[in-house]
């Protein structure tokens, strides 16, 4: 047996150790597969911010230059006419959020706002806007002054643009190499080509009115139409403001025009949906910024890992996205698996201690059919042994004594009928375990099959040395029920052969059998004297094949298989079966089903 238990506990160790390998890599791949989902959706928001990015440049790049003075000169049906520009509301309004305002320095890099007009042309409109407003407008001016003057954004003048400087090719090859896996193609978002565009005459009259001392449009000598070119917005950022700007050629003189957003409530603009609906972001930090210095975080990354940056597109490429994964407590899909490895290795333990089970219960029955084997055997040939010599004896006329002769004789059927008793419970045993005892069920009444019995049975009883007494109750006498005569008289035949097998040492050589009626319980019961049995053995004396005795070292005779026997018949039957030990002996009771009252 305790190689049986290697053996499970070896399959046990042997299936465990790749299913722990197999939830081990489970878990590797889920966790490979959430850092791979977290690593799409940061790419997806980068690319995201990068079109808001590019489609609120557009708006500004599509932008005349003539926009961003007070007045400017609009195509009509049959002509151009003067119009108020688009920037001058107050106040300030955009498509984009954190917009202080539109501003442009002129060649002289005086400051000039679409809502604050100069000049003498410039104080005519002013008269017709109220004095409070008026002093607001120039505070939003001179915070724009301030933060110009901050960042060093001033023009110096067309003779400074023309100093040798990297093109802008080389400084945006030099990026793109530095991060070929960018999302967005750098090299051609900032090589956009300069833009042209061509300056009426009246449109000349309107934008220099602002900018010289002139009372009317009408004051102005006549200009001619001249090409004026644009070029590309460039930025510059500190942690309050980004300030995109351009350099606008007119003639021989430069204009520089541009924006100003808050930095924070601008770039909090372009990635608030993602931030606020999307339930990933709960597990990811954003961060943007320039260089070392941090703009904006959206979270703190301590206690993360970083699993995704890139750059801005220009002019906004000094600007970094970096996203952070923080270290999620993963104890929902952790112990999912846990819960799952625990389910399929107590079905597997379950399942390997139900097959020991069940295999370490074949092996005692297997046992136990050896030993009835050897039983049996034994059993058969002592009777066999007897009637041989007693049948030699006499064959051979050694016994010339008539009464020895009459002797052998009765000896001869008395082992014959032993044998016969012993083949008979082997050939019932078969019948019971094969479903083919014939159930004959009729009313009888128990006093009478006990008499039978009595009748048949008590010549072997005293020829063993013991005593049978039969007692009964008066009112059990002529009682009539459902029963199975030869049924009763091989659990008789059964129980009274146990008892006088195992008392044969005791000292008071008697065996009672009892009917008794106890309400509607009634009951045979057969008493012996003997040593009865160990309590802990009571249950497992009903098991086939089992003997108290070890088959080694057992001093009485027998294969085991009578009260397996009498139990499958009092089941088969609908009748109890109850063994009590007596002190001194055994009492068995057999209850037949109740009386219907």
């Amino acid at each position: 047996m305790h190689k049986v238990h290697v053996i499970f506990a070896s399959i046990f160790v042997v299936i465990t150790i790749p299913l722990v390998i197999l939830l081990y890599q489970a878990y590797s791949q889920l966790q490979l597969g959430t850092n791979s989902l977290y690593t799409g959706h940061a790419m997806f928001v980068a690319n995201t911010l990068n079109q808001r990015l590019a489609r609120d440049l557009a708006v500004e790049e599509k932008r005349s230059y003539s926009e961003y003075g007070f007045i400017r000169t609009v195509q009509v049906i049959g002509g151009e006419e003067n119009t108020l520009s688009e920037l001058v509301d107050y106040p300030v309004t955009s498509q984009y959020a954190g917009l202080v305002g539109h501003f442009q320095l002129t060649p002289d890099n005086t400051l000039r706002t679409p809502f604050l007009p100069e000049g003498r042309f410039g104080e005519i409109l002013l008269e017709q806007i109220p004095q409070s407003e008026r002093l607001r407008r120039e505070e939003v001016r001179n915070k724009i002054k301030n933060i110009l003057d901050e960042l060093n954004i001033e023009n110096r003048g067309i003779e400074a643009m023309a100093q040798p400087r990297d093109s802008v090719e080389k400084v945006i090859d030099h990026i793109y190499k530095q991060d070929p896996k960018l999302n967005f193609n750098e090299k051609d978002d900032a090589a956009r080509p300069h833009r042209i565009e061509t300056a009426s005459e009246k449109e000349n009259l309107a934008f220099n009115a602002e900018s010289q001392n002139i009372d009317s449009l009408t004051s102005t000598p006549v200009t001619y139409n001249f090409e004026v070119e644009i070029e590309p917005f460039m930025a510059k950022v500190n942690s309050d403001y980004i300030v995109f700007y351009r350099n606008v050629t007119r003639g021989s003189e430069l204009y520089i025009q541009g924006y100003i957003v808050d930095t924070k409530v601008y770039l909090n603009s372009l990635v608030k949906n993602e931030t606020q609906f999307y339930p990933l972001e709960k597990d990811l930090v954003l961060e943007f910024k320039d260089g070392p210095r941090t703009l904006l975080s959206f979270g703190t990354h301590d206690d993360s890992q970083e699993i995704f940056s890139t750059k801005l597109i220009p002019p906004l490429n000094k600007i970094s996205l970096t996203m952070h994964m923080k270290n999620r407590d993963d104890s929902r899909g952790s112990s999912f698996l846990i819960f799952l490895g625990a389910v399929v290795l107590i079905i597997l333990g379950g399942g390997l201690v139900a097959i020991y089970r069940l295999t370490r219960s074949e092996l005692n029955l297997a046992k136990k059919r050896q030993d009835f084997i050897s039983a049996v055997s034994h059993e058969l040939k002592t009777p066999l042994t007897s009637i041989r010599m007693y049948a030699e004896l006499l064959q051979n006329s050694w016994v010339a004594n008539e009464e020895k002769k009459q002797k052998y004789y009765n000896q001869i059927a008395s082992e014959a009928d032993r044998l016969t008793r012993l083949i008979q419970n082997v050939l019932n045993l078969s019948k019971l375990d094969g479903d083919r005892w014939n159930v004959q069920l009729a009313k009888d009444r128990p006093k009478a099959v006990l008499d039978d019995f009595v009748a048949t049975y008590s010549k072997n009883v005293e020829k063993h040395g013991f005593e049978l007494t039969v007692s009964s109750d008066t009112d059990v006498r002529d009682i009539t029920l459902m029963m199975d005569r030869d049924a009763i008289m091989q659990i008789l035949m059964n129980l009274v052969d146990n008892s006088l097998k195992f008392s044969k040492d005791a000292d008071y050589k008697m065996i009672v059998i009892e009917l008794r009626i106890k309400d509607t319980d009634v009951y045979l019961a057969v008493r012996d004297y003997g040593p009865g049995i160990p309590p802990a053995e009571m249950k497992k004396v009903f098991q086939e094949f089992y003997r108290v005795e070890n088959e080694m070292t057992r001093r009485t005779s027998g294969t085991g298989i009578g009260l397996s026997m009498v139990k499958k018949l009092c089941t088969l039957t609908n009748m109890k079966i109850e063994m009590e030990n007596a002190n001194p002996g055994l009492r068995t009771k057999i209850h037949f089903p109740p009386l219907e009252i």
